[in-house]
């Protein structure tokens, strides 16, 4: 009823967050609203949803309907058969969350999402967080977050596919691939593409991902290895796996299981062989 009462008077005010870190791949701090909060944060993404999502390029994989980490892996494994004959640049950034400009994302967002009690509410959510300089960030924890960063990476993605104009391109999060017909074109959207980032987003490339390479040679994305002629899942990830397989939390983790479980062997590498 209090939260009611305050939407309705239009004097809302954010929570703190609770926060705690997680390793899995790196070490993050996850920061969680209270649940008055997320009711709202619920809110703002039904509202931006239905706006943005048709918006968004094909090959943006992350927090979609329809998408997600299996269609994103799928897709990769369709461009390598399709272009592994060429190079592939491999990329993601640092510290992307914590590098979001709030007062940019908010001008993305005013694009298309035009209701002015909305706007207010999202200017209340995002002025709720920042992480090392105010006005800068996102937490890793918010609903919100999810459509947010692929709000604020539509402009990279639109950059990519009709600017610079690769074979093919794709991203899930912060990490994406993209092929092109020779080293020469691939390192020259590889500058151009830096460019942009650092210039229109405040972004900056990850020196320990940022990869340029043969398409045959193979490359490591989203946990997985990919290669012309198959997929195996990396080390990593198949500890973090099984270190976690739990019958509460099977569900979360049963398209994984099946997509690369070996029904013999189950502790070694899961392989899965493609038709060439």
């Amino acid at each position: 009823m209090h939260l009611h009462t305050s939407l309705t008077n239009s004097n809302y005010k954010h929570g703190g967050y609770g926060r705690f870190e997680v390793s899995d791949s790196k070490r993050r701090e996850i920061a969680v609203a209270p649940v008055r909060d997320r009711v709202v944060h619920r809110l703002i993404y039904d509202y931006l949803e239905p706006i943005w999502d048709k918006a968004f390029i094909y090959d943006a994989w992350s927090c979609r309907k329809g998408k997600g980490l299996h269609a994103a892996t799928d897709r990769a494994v369709q461009f390598m058969k399709s272009y592994q004959n060429c190079w592939v640049w491999r990329a993601d950034i640092t510290k992307f969350f914590d590098s979001i400009d709030q007062r940019l994302l908010l001008q993305l967002i005013q694009r298309r999402a035009t209701c002015q009690t909305a706007i207010s509410l999202l200017e209340e959510v995002l002025s709720s967080y920042y992480k090392n300089q105010e006005g800068r960030g996102m937490p890793i924890g918010n609903l919100t977050s999810q459509i947010f960063a692929n709000i604020y990476f539509h402009e990279f993605d639109l950059f990519m596919v009709h600017k610079l104009k690769p074979l093919a391109y794709m991203r899930y999060g912060d990490d994406w691939l993209c092929f092109a017909k020779t080293k020469s074109e691939i390192e020259a959207i590889r500058k151009h593409a830096i460019e942009f980032l650092s210039k229109e987003l405040s972004l900056s490339i990850s020196q320990k991902v940022d990869r340029v390479q043969p398409t045959y040679r193979g490359f490591t994305y989203l946990g997985i290895d990919h290669w012309p002629t198959g997929i195996r899942i990396t080390s990593p990830t198949y500890s973090r796996v099984f270190h976690k397989l739990a019958p509460e939390n099977y569900s979360s983790y049963e398209a994984l299981v099946r997509q690369f479980s070996n029904e013999h062997n189950i502790k070694k590498f899961y392989w899965q062989s493609l038709d060439v």
